[in-house]
């Protein structure tokens, strides 16, 4: 399982390293830019926050919302009170508390769990990231910090690395939000959690590499592409892919089906007795069956797409196939479904597939195992159904008459091919 979660996580993690990979390289060659260029690259990171920001509001997405807002007010504090000498005592001190500012809060809302983007909830958070920040500048305006660097203790007055600007403390809070966000995204599997992750290392590595031209703005643009990637991603899964089953969802069809071409087939496919398992075992069983025969529809139905339609039922789409082409595909489907040894198991049951597979291959009481069938009904499109809904019906219609048949089998309904 560790394994599975370990490979999973690097999986979420790949659109990240490509982004921050892509600020590194960008800012080896960021001197040679013309200014008129810098310029345009400073102000970037503001037009790509607030363009998070919005779309993290308007797709309900709190926690993105906060790590955006987070990573947008410590750009605004680079800009805005750093753009002279770090030599200067006063700077230094503002440097040195920044660093420890954003990890201690970028690892805080690494802890929350997202509750979508309720003002009540959101904005008190927000309030806290945004004064703390305005805190800060506003205590460098007029307090001067260049008093503080006295009672800085030696660690944070020594650097990391002779060439790199982090500190000890820094470096040290830095690597702890690291393990952090690494522990969580292991856990909760989760693109915002790996967003999280690459931002911590793209806020290090910004801060470490501060005196090279642009690193700021264009190790802030890696972050707040990322971030605003994630929030795109999340808004597409939570629009078009089933959370239960990982497939496309009905409007994921929907869209498939305005512009599928004209000679396609449907095939709608329901579970047998799904209200018994249910009724015997629990809704968690139930999800477990979803769950294994959503599975076993994708891995059998090569050259087709499979969308859960809604409850049990599941509609596969055979593009440029007619009725005949298309059973035969469908029938491999029925068989790897009802071929398939399930195992009712409890909250143990293992997420990594060749474990599950070794439960099912060890010796087990015969009652463990449940069968579970599935029936189908397939329609081509033809000049006598009007569009691409009365394609479904018609199948729905000839999966109506599997049912009747006794279930366990697919009929076409243009061919009347049926699998007895």
């Amino acid at each position: 399982m560790l394994a599975y979660a370990f490979t999973k996580s690097l999986r979420l993690l790949i659109p990240g390293i490509i982004t921050l990979i892509a600020g590194v390289l960008l800012q080896q060659q960021a001197a040679a830019l013309p200014l008129h260029y810098k310029d345009i690259v400073t102000l970037l990171p503001y037009v790509l926050g607030i363009i998070s920001l919005i779309l993290a509001v308007s797709f309900n997405q709190g926690r993105l919302f906060l790590s955006t807002l987070n990573a947008l007010c410590f750009y605004a504090a680079i800009q805005s009170e750093l753009q002279t000498s770090l030599n200067l005592p006063a700077n230094f001190v503002f440097f040195s508390l920044l660093c420890l500012l954003f990890p201690t809060q970028h690892a805080l809302l690494s802890l929350y769990p997202e509750r979508g983007f309720s003002p009540r909830w959101a904005l008190p958070r927000a309030s806290i990231v945004i004064c703390s920040y305005a805190l800060l500048c506003g205590l460098k305006q007029f307090q001067g910090f260049a008093g503080w660097i006295g009672n800085l203790p030696s660690a944070m007055l020594e650097l990391a690395f002779n060439s790199l600007l982090l500190n000890q403390v820094s470096l040290i809070i830095f690597t702890l939000v690291l393990l952090l966000n690494a522990y969580l995204l292991m856990r909760r599997q989760s693109l915002v959690d790996a967003a999280m992750l690459i931002m911590t290392l793209a806020a290090a590595l910004m801060l470490a590499f501060f005196a090279q031209p642009l690193a700021s703005a264009l190790f802030a643009c890696s972050a707040l592409i990322l971030l605003l990637f994630t929030i795109l991603f999340n808004s597409y899964s939570m629009a078009f892919i089933d959370e239960l089953t990982s497939l496309p969802g009905r409007r994921a069809l929907e869209n498939q089906l305005a512009s599928v071409g004209k000679h396609y087939t449907l095939a709608m496919v329901d579970v047998d007795h799904f209200k018994k398992f249910n009724d015997t075992y629990g809704h968690d069983v139930g999800d477990q069956v979803l769950r294994m025969v959503a599975s076993q529809m994708r891995q059998a139905a090569k050259g087709a797409q499979v969308f859960r339609y809604g409850g049990e039922e599941f509609t596969i789409l055979f593009k440029g196939k007619d009725e005949a082409a298309a059973w035969h595909t469908a029938e491999r489907v029925r068989e790897a479904v009802a071929n398939y040894p399930m195992y009712i198991r409890g909250d143990n049951r293992p997420e990594d597939a060749d474990e599950g597979k070794n439960q099912r291959q060890s010796d087990k009481p015969e009652s463990d195992y449940v069968q579970v069938c599935i029936s189908l009904g397939l329609c081509q499109n033809t000049d006598d159904l009007a569009d691409s809904s009365a394609v479904l019906k018609a199948a729905d219609e000839a999966l109506y008459k599997a049912k009747q048949m006794g279930r366990n089998r697919t009929i076409g309904r243009q061919t009347g091919i049926t699998n007895e």
